[in-house]
């Protein structure tokens, strides 16, 4: 069967059901909600005694109207990893306190020891991750949390963000930062949800019309699955407001269904984001797995094409060229034109050395 076919995980479920927020309306639609109102109204979270309302990102009502998407009845398995957390140069970093990973002491290889990215996302058939930054004062005493949620309601696939923290610093402003250091508390949340059978129109057009466009390059290249990433805040116990860019770009991580998976098979991620398309590269090595950097949030499109055992002698850099004893062609012609110049210019300077000489003897 073709891939989004009938078999494809999430087929006879609408993107957003369940008690997902925003659950009438379509996720990635052609306008972004709250389109209607201005960013800073009466909705905004935290209400008008919250620092930050009036730079909170993606400023307007959030989908789903008064559910809070804490509410749902997605399954997440024993207590959530805390990690230690400080803010250092305006920007939250780890440390200061005890991390802990489900209420058990830390020890050097729990999540976040010595500055290593903490990765948050679903596995073992679960839907929902989270993980909570605990912020602490120059004392060493607690103060707010941060926490971050994944949530992955197709169980055929997995979804995540490589680093938690990176998150964290990509959305939240100065202000709200300080709101944590406060003492408040702020979620973030991240949906994955599978749209292959509800893409909106003008994102199901700039889709195809970027497959057909990049088959010049990636000859072959079919489109599998389309899922819709979005991103939403919540400040203190205020509204759930959607975030459509991130300050900074983020990681995220999405596990190939086993419907998408074959031998021989190259992954690709088509972004579609305000009628353009984008290209977006695998940046891991892990063969179920395509792990992207982006700073929108919209529909995406999983792609791929056979490459029969090719693909081992795709370039590193840009996983598209083709390579010779396993170095990208681009280089070889850097090196070929380094030493074309090399010789013209020995050359030039032998000629000019025989012409002197002539004119002395």
């Amino acid at each position: 069967k073709k891939p989004g076919g009938g078999t494809n995980p999430g087929d006879d479920k609408k993107p957003g059901g369940g008690t997902n927020p925003g659950d009438d309306k379509k996720p990635g639609g052609g306008t972004n909600p709250g389109d209607d109102k201005k960013p800073g109204n009466d909705t905004e979270p935290g209400g008008s005694t919250k620092p930050g309302d009036d730079t909170e990102p993606g400023g307007g009502t959030t989908p789903g109207g008064d559910k809070n998407p804490s509410d749902g009845t997605n399954p997440e398995e024993g207590d959530p990893p805390i990690i230690s957390v400080i803010i250092e140069g305006g920007k939250i970093v780890i440390g200061g306190g005890n991390t802990t990973d489900g209420g058990d002491s830390a020890t050097g290889n729990a999540p976040g020891m010595a500055g290593e990215p903490v990765f948050t996302g679903t596995a073992n058939g679960l839907t929902t991750a989270r993980t909570i930054l605990q912020m602490y004062d120059g004392g060493g005493s607690p103060t707010g949390r941060v926490s971050v949620t994944v949530v992955c309601e197709e169980r055929a696939y997995t979804a995540g963000v490589a680093d938690t923290v990176a998150v964290a610093n990509a959305v939240l402003k100065p202000e709200q930062l300080q709101f944590v250091q406060d003492g408040g508390t702020i979620e973030i949340r991240i949906n994955v949800t599978d749209i292959s059978e509800n893409v909106p129109p003008q994102d199901k057009e700039v889709i195809e019309e970027a497959a057909e466009a990049y088959r010049d390059e990636l000859p072959g290249l079919t489109l599998g699955m389309c899922i819709d990433i979005s991103m939403m805040v919540r400040i203190g116990e205020g509204d759930w407001n959607t975030v459509t860019k991130s300050d900074e770009p983020v990681e995220i991580v999405i596990g190939i269904p086993e419907t998408l998976q074959e031998d021989g098979r190259a992954y690709y991620i088509i972004r579609a984001h305000d009628g353009e398309y984008t290209l977006l590269d695998d940046r891991d090595d892990t063969a179920d797995t395509v792990t992207i950097s982006t700073d929108r949030f919209s529909s995406y499109a999983v792609a791929y094409r056979q490459t029969d055992g090719a693909d081992a002698g795709k370039c590193g850099l840009c996983h598209i060229c083709p390579t010779f004893l396993g170095i990208c062609y681009f280089i070889w012609l850097a090196v070929i034109l380094i030493a074309i110049v090399i010789v013209i210019l020995l050359g030039l300077r032998r000629k000019k050395e025989e012409e002197k000489e002539g004119e002395n003897g």
